[in-house]
């Protein structure tokens, strides 16, 4: 169980990344190896990284406010039901 879990933590990071790169880019005409460098740094920061990430995954990718929501802030209800299931 713990090496699907790291699998798929691993798997969303990659989308989130690209994600980022693709906003940095619609945004700021930013590409190549710099952008990547601050798609990495701005990954891991909450807010800034998610906001990148939401705007690139809706002007970039074309999806809808729910499912760049989704992919951003995944862990907020999966995080809420293992508080909730740890406590029975």
């Amino acid at each position: 169980m713990h090496l699907f879990l790291y699998i798929g933590y691993l798997v969303v990071g990659l989308v989130q990344l690209f994600a980022i790169m693709d906003g940095l880019e619609y945004a700021l005409g930013i590409s190549g190896f710099l952008n990547f460098l601050i798609a990495i740094f701005t990954t891991y920061l909450p807010l800034i990284g998610a906001g990148l990430g939401v705007y690139g995954a809706i002007n970039v990718w074309d999806w809808s406010m729910l499912q760049a929501v989704s992919l951003f802030f995944w862990y907020i209800p999966f995080a809420i039901i293992i508080t909730l299931l740890d406590r029975r």
